[in-house]
């Protein structure tokens, strides 16, 4: 049963253009519905792009799902830190106060391995994770956190399948598009 703290794995054969080779940090699980971000995809782009008053803000920014893709979400080890973070699981939170957040950052008191920004995020209506579970597009895996975020983004796909089963090895070593190869 997933609950948050987990991870979802896109499954091989799985071709949906956002989620395609994706692993996703699951940070609220209930009844009502799931919501996530994928953490192994870069956006391309650092916190300062878009917050250029943040000088020391050289955060990469991910691509946290298709959901509110305008919007600046994290997930952090700052937890009392920043008011109004959500608890996720042990020292794992999401959110809070950005005007807070903001000023850590500029006095250097925020690390790359104590938070991850994403844009957007991924999000699941009531029963439609369990329904995805079912027709079998995911792999689910309790993970440690911190463990997850030392791995480079490009290879964390590829080493959580192989984890699962080092016969999927194959699909981790294959092409993102063979059409390139």
């Amino acid at each position: 049963m997933i609950k948050a703290g987990d991870i979802l794995i896109a499954k091989p054969f799985l071709q949906d253009g956002h989620f395609k080779r994706s692993v996703i940090y699951i940070c609220e699980h209930t009844a009502d519905g799931s919501l996530g971000f994928i953490i192994n995809k870069s956006h391309g782009l650092l916190l300062r792009d878009i917050f250029p008053h943040l000088k020391n803000g050289n955060f990469p920014l991910f691509e946290g799902g298709p959901v509110s893709p305008n919007q600046l979400f994290y997930t952090h080890t700052l937890g009392s830190k920043i008011s109004d973070s959500q608890h996720i699981t042990g020292d794992i939170y999401w959110g809070g106060n950005f005007f807070e957040l903001s000023e850590l950052i500029e006095r250097g008191e925020v690390s790359s391995h104590q938070i991850r920004f994403y844009i957007g995020y991924s999000g699941w209506g009531e029963e439609q994770l369990s329904g995805e579970l079912e027709n079998d597009m995911w792999f689910e895996k309790t993970v440690d956190y911190h463990q997850l975020m030392s791995v480079h983004p490009d290879e964390l796909w590829g080493e959580e399948l192989v984890k699962i089963n080092p016969g999927y090895k194959a699909f981790a070593d294959f092409s993102y598009d063979p059409s390139l190869n």
